[in-house]
């Protein structure tokens, strides 16, 4: 604290005569006054708010909620200071005040910054640059400066931070700007203390507490920062001493951020004398307060040290928890700061190297992913064919050597396939387009479809195979069991595959439950060849065996044991390997599974038989360009639809001409194909019109990555079928198109291959029930407010694509999304979120015409559910 400043500032506002003189002196006071007492300030700012409304002082008006909203932020009241930071824009946006606005945009930059949305935080620090380079405020500039070094902090880039933090300091020693000063002496020495440079960082925060008297709110922030130097100096008397008094005081002075910082570094500090359960009441508070307040900087950090702590107490499941917490914390920060320096920071000329770099890492993906459904597509379609006509000649009469031979080609063609399924699965998570699914699932019904899947080979190799279900397990979880399964299949698969006597058990029992979340483990044992501990460290590893004399005999990928860990991780579990060479292997799986809420016995899936009866004397449109696979797909058809009238088309051309002049029960529509594909053909056939435009179409596609899928539905197809298709599931898909009572809504929720397609709903009440605690009244209140609401926001979005108005398309995008959330609305179905960023960033804006397309009928048939389920 500047004492002779203070007093010069208090001298003016006394001879002040002017009102305006008296505010404007008032407010450069409270400036001063904020480092020490903030309390006074915010009071102050309130005051200086008043008195600018009664004399219709404007410019007084917004300087004092801009230094409200400062206050409010140090006060950790980010909502409200978000809230007093928009009347301020509004009063500069009003009055023209550039000097104004920049200073309001550095204030939203330090709340977002602390709420850790960095990319916003960015935005606005960098909108206050551009102003203050054009104003040529040199001050404004430093303090913008000073701002980008607290975000590379953030980062953990501390070379750039002190690189931004020492260019501002000679600007604010040129300025003679105390305030600021102390400001930026806490910051350097938090950049040296993270350098591990501890003599730097003690001689700033010392520098600040000499020059502040106690029970301030700078001299806190001070002793704090000597408290966390001290402790990692092992000077752990002086630590506690330094760190107890700055918590008594920020508690005092209602300052969120020392609070955190001095009950996170006690709780570090107990921690490492042992002292566990006051480290965990220190960590549990300072959570408590991140939490709170949205820190999730700090939130992210608590987590990792309580993991430890419950690590060393050997709580793992907790430890296991807090760990996962963190880990999804960095991720979505990290991931959010990748974006800031490619997309938010473009001052500097590393951000033109970093954005180049993008570029082709997004080109890398792209000719990846590329390769990757060429390479599916160029395998699958010549695949089709084989198993094809396997499939059909097995389903004849078979003798002898001719039964032997046709059984080794679908076998091989099988363990093909299956190969082409793990690389196919591991690009999908790599890419993160996997995602896991929560939807009601028995632990027994998956454990015995695993054992009616591998039972049979076990006693072709004469080894027991055994399923073991601890009795206490509840009838029913939430979760996903289709990946529970693969995860499961997987590694029995691989235990019987390399188990030639003994036995091979999977064993499913509660490791602990934690209110309605229940650990699951899975073990899965054998007595095969075991794995040797060089390969133990990387089984997980891609493209690994143990030994390329085992890739030889017993073929495979390698990718099998790296999809599943990966599974497991998505899944929030562990996996784990114990194995000796020549006796055996256990794996063992740890899932937190959600109790279902509903425990009562539902029938198994309501699926339609392979041997329903369907009516023969189906007209149908086969469009097929490979004179194989039209063999093949005419043959199975014929084999079930004995009566049936096929018709053939080369190309979607021809489809088209054939569906404008004949009426098809349905069409199955192949997607590559020569002068024009099947997706354009589909969309060309959907305009024709009623009945003509309305026939149910499958498409038959090698292509199955997901968003290839949701391209086809978004064109119009009611479902699809991967090539080789098995005939179960297209006869099953053909059952539902032909007993659907709206064949042209027909859509699929599940894209995954094995699975049948299944009628879409396009909401989901849950949270909007829990939202109103099943208020019947107010939800209809909500459902109403959205039927009138969305319409008229999607026809502003329409206006804006219209308009080539791309920041309309974002605001109405923007306003639209939570509403849609309300409705539970799945991204995936409506992509109103990628919408809104493509048309903010305006990269990529080729994609909206087809995304927007596919928001209206979305929306339409949203409209549609609601009042059919009117409640």
């Amino acid at each position: 604290m500047d004492i002779n400043k203070l007093h010069q500032l208090e001298d003016a506002y006394e001879h002040a005569i002017d009102e305006k003189d008296k505010i404007s002196a008032l407010i450069e006071l409270a400036l001063e006054t904020r480092s020490f007492d903030l309390p006074k300030a915010t009071l102050m700012a309130e005051e200086v708010i008043q008195r600018a409304v009664k004399i219709n002082f404007t410019l007084g008006e917004g300087r004092g909620f801009n230094l409200l909203g400062f206050c409010l932020w140090l006060h950790g009241d980010y909502d409200e200071g978000l809230t007093v930071l928009n009347k301020a824009e509004k009063v500069a946006i009003k009055i023209q005040d550039q000097s104004l606005l920049a200073r309001i945009f550095i204030n939203y930059g330090n709340i977002y910054r602390d709420l850790a949305q960095l990319s916003t935080a960015l935005k606005y620090y960098e909108n206050a640059l551009v102003i203050t380079e054009k104003l040529e405020d040199h001050l404004s500039q430093s303090v913008c400066l000073f701002s980008l070094a607290n975000i590379h902090y953030d980062l953990y880039d501390y070379e750039s931070a002190l690189d931004y933090a020492l260019q501002s300091l000679a600007i604010f020693k040129s300025f003679n700007d105390s305030v600021r000063l102390l400001q930026l002496n806490n910051t350097l020495g938090n950049i040296y203390f993270k350098m591990d440079d501890y003599e730097e960082a003690l001689t700033y925060f010392k520098q600040n507490a000499d020059q502040n008297e106690p029970d301030t709110l700078a001299y806190a922030t001070a002793i704090s920062g000597m408290g966390k130097v001290y402790y990692k100096m092992h000077n752990f008397k002086d630590a506690e001493n330094h760190l107890q008094d700055a918590l008594l005081q920020s508690e005092l002075l209602q300052h969120v951020e020392v609070q955190i910082i001095c009950e996170f570094y006690l709780g570090r500090l107990k921690l490492d004398l042992n002292a566990f359960d006051e480290a965990q009441a220190h960590f549990d508070d300072a959570l408590a307060l991140a939490s709170d307040y949205n820190r999730k900087h700090d939130v992210m950090s608590i987590h990792e040290l309580l993991s430890n702590l419950y690590d060393k107490t050997n709580d793992i499941p907790k430890a296991f928890y807090h760990l996962k917490q963190y880990e999804q914390l960095k991720e979505e920060i990290f991931s959010q700061a990748t974006f800031n320096k490619l997309k938010n920071i473009q001052i500097r000329q590393e951000i033109e190297l970093a954005q180049k770099e993008k570029e082709v890492a997004e080109k890398t993906a792209n000719l990846k992913q590329q390769f990757m459904a060429n390479m599916s597509h160029e395998i699958r379609t010549p695949m089709n064919a084989i198993l094809g006509m396997t499939n059909l000649l097995l389903s004849k009469e078979r003798y002898g050597e001719e039964l032997k031979y046709l059984k080794s080609i679908q076998q091989s063609a099988n363990n093909l396939l299956v190969i082409i399924n793990d690389i196919l699965d591991l690009s999908k998570i790599e890419a993160g387009k996997i995602i896991i699914e929560h939807t009601r699932f028995s632990i027994p019904q998956c454990l015995g479809y695993i054992q009616d899947m591998l039972s049979f080979k076990a006693k072709e190799k004469h080894i027991d195979f055994e399923i073991d279900t601890d009795p206490s397990l509840p009838a029913y979880f939430m979760g996903d069991p289709t990946r529970i399964n693969q995860v499961l299949i997987n590694l029995a698969g691989n235990a019987v595959k390399f188990t030639e006597q003994g036995h091979v058990s999977i064993k499913a029992r509660i490791e602990k439950v934690v209110a309605t979340t229940y650990f699951v483990v899975f073990e899965i044992s054998d007595t095969g060849i075991g794995i040797s501990k060089e390969y133990l460290d990387s089984i997980f590893d891609s493209f690994t065996q143990a030994g390329t004399d085992v890739t030889r005999k017993f073929g495979g990928t390698g990718l099998g044991l790296t999809i599943s860990k990966q599974l497991v991780d998505l899944m929030k579990g562990q996996i784990a390997v114990e194995s000796e060479l020549g006796k055996g292997t256990t794996f063992s799986v740890l899932l937190p599974i959600e109790l279902a809420a509903d425990q009562n016995h539902i029938d198994s899936e309501n699926e339609f038989s392979i041997h329903e009866e369907l009516p023969t004397a189906l007209k149908i449109l086969l469009v097929e360009d490979n004179e194989f696979n039209k063999m093949v797909a005419e043959d199975t058809l014929k084999l079930f639809l004995s009566q049936a009238q096929i018709d053939f088309a080369d190309n979607g051309l021809i489809a088209l001409e054939k569906a404008q002049k004949n009426e098809y029960d349905f069409i199955l529509m192949d997607i590559q194909m020569p002068k024009m594909d099947g997706v354009e053909a589909t969309q060309l056939i959907r305009k024709l019109p009623s009945p003509y435009g309305q026939v149910p179409i499958v498409a038959m596609t090698a292509n199955v990555f997901e968003e290839d899928i949701k391209h086809y539905l978004a064109s119009g197809m009611n479902d699809y079928i991967a090539k080789p298709f098995e005939i179960k599931i297209l006869i099953q898909k053909i059952q539902k198109l032909l007993n659907s009572n709206n064949k042209t809504d027909l859509e699929i929720t599940d894209l995954a291959e094995v699975k049948s397609a299944a009628i879409i709903s396009y909401t989901n009440l849950d949270f909007l029930k829990q939202f109103t605690n099943n208020d019947l009244q107010k939800m209809n209140k909500y459902i109403g407010m959205f039927l009138e609401n969305a319409p008229k926001l999607l026809s502003r979005l329409e206006n804006g694509m219209t308009n080539q108005d791309f920041e309309e398309v974002k605001i109405a995008a923007h306003s639209l999304k939570p509403q849609m959330s309300y409705m539970g609305i799945d991204e995936e179905l409506s992509h109103i979120f990628m919408i809104e960023q493509l048309a903010g960033s305006q990269t990529h804006t080729e994609q909206l015409p087809g995304l927007v397309a596919n928001l209206i009928r979305v929306c339409n048939q949203v409209y549609a559910e609601l009042h059919q389920n009117n409640l």
